[in-house]
């Protein structure tokens, strides 16, 4: 009885420091992405805006108010944070800026992305375009869900520039 007591203990402590990591692991990942929703709807509410659509990412989050027509941008890196609001009264088109190179082998190529950015043309040609950088390579090791993300935004972003014209 007393040889079950113990490997039951033993047991439930193994369990206990094979679980905590992913616990530790998923509660600092909501407490990040709970300050990127702050810092998001922050930015927001300095130009009068609600987020009402948003996506948070390793070091970035987007947002979009949709009755104000207001892109939110937050990134976050080691050296500083980025914040940027774009108004799309302002703006004529929305494009995807993908800097890639190519590496070739002798039976194939691949390609490698250095940068992805989303970028905003304004209306007055005297005004300079606004880029928000979803990836650098510089800076994140791996390119996870950033290029679909950024396509889907350029997507729903020009329907919103020509809904307006």
């Amino acid at each position: 009885m007393e040889m079950d007591l113990g490997s039951a203990i033993i047991g439930a402590v193994a369990i206990m420091i094979c679980i905590l990591p992913f616990i530790m692991m998923s509660n600092s990942r909501k407490k990040r992405e709970k300050l990127f929703l702050q810092a998001l709807s922050g930015i927001a509410a300095q130009n009068n805006c609600q987020i009402g659509y948003h996506e948070i990412f390793g070091n970035f989050a987007i947002g979009f108010d949709s009755s104000k027509n207001f892109v939110f941008f937050y990134k976050q890196t080691k050296d500083n944070k980025q914040e940027q609001s774009v108004d799309l009264e302002g703006i004529q088109n929305c494009k995807v800026i993908n800097v890639s190179r190519t590496f070739k082998s002798k039976e194939e190529s691949h390609q490698v992305i250095d940068r992805l950015e989303l970028c905003f043309t304004p209306m007055l040609k005297n005004k300079s375009e606004i880029k928000l950088e979803f990836f650098n390579a510089d800076l994140n090791l791996q390119l996870y869900d950033e290029l679909k993300a950024i396509e889907n935004w350029s997507k729903m972003i020009k329907d919103r520039l020509l809904l307006k014209k």
